[in-house]
């Protein structure tokens, strides 16, 4: 079990599996709600379990067609990512208590990254979705 928390300690959730991926991502909305970008695991959405602070969610509606919704704990603003979208999750790796086991293995929607961060770690760039492009 990999255990993840937000900052006050009111929402707690567990993944029953290591995630599939762990990503930077840079679209607009992750930038504008962590900085420059959002570091982001992704797995089958069987494998997330909220355990407590189901009250204390909080959404953000995306605008727009396709644009997922955003999770943070309304009482300490932590941003806990997309959660459940469809068949998958997408958690915030800051709110990981624990080693997801995984590394980054790429920077994903660098279309949406500004123009003054310049991504040099050597691991792989796509202008969408890494899962999307690389299932093509």
């Amino acid at each position: 079990m990999i255990k993840g928390s937000c900052l006050c300690g009111e929402i707690k959730f567990e993944l029953s599996e290591t995630p599939s991926s762990l990503s930077y991502c840079h679209c607009s909305r992750c930038r504008k709600s962590a900085g420059v970008y959002s570091a982001v695991v992704i797995g089958q959405a069987e494998h997330f379990k909220l355990l407590e602070g189901e009250d204390y969610i909080a959404t953000h509606k995306a605008k727009g067609e396709g644009l997922h919704e955003r999770k943070f704990c309304k009482e300490c603003g932590t941003s806990l990512g997309d959660l459940i979208t469809g068949s998958i999750y997408v958690v915030a790796a800051s709110a990981l208590d624990d080693d997801p086991k995984i590394r980054p293995m790429a920077h994903i929607h660098i279309a949406s990254k500004p123009a003054w961060y310049d991504i040099n770690d050597g691991i792989s760039v796509f202008e969408g979705d890494y899962i999307a492009e690389t299932q093509k």
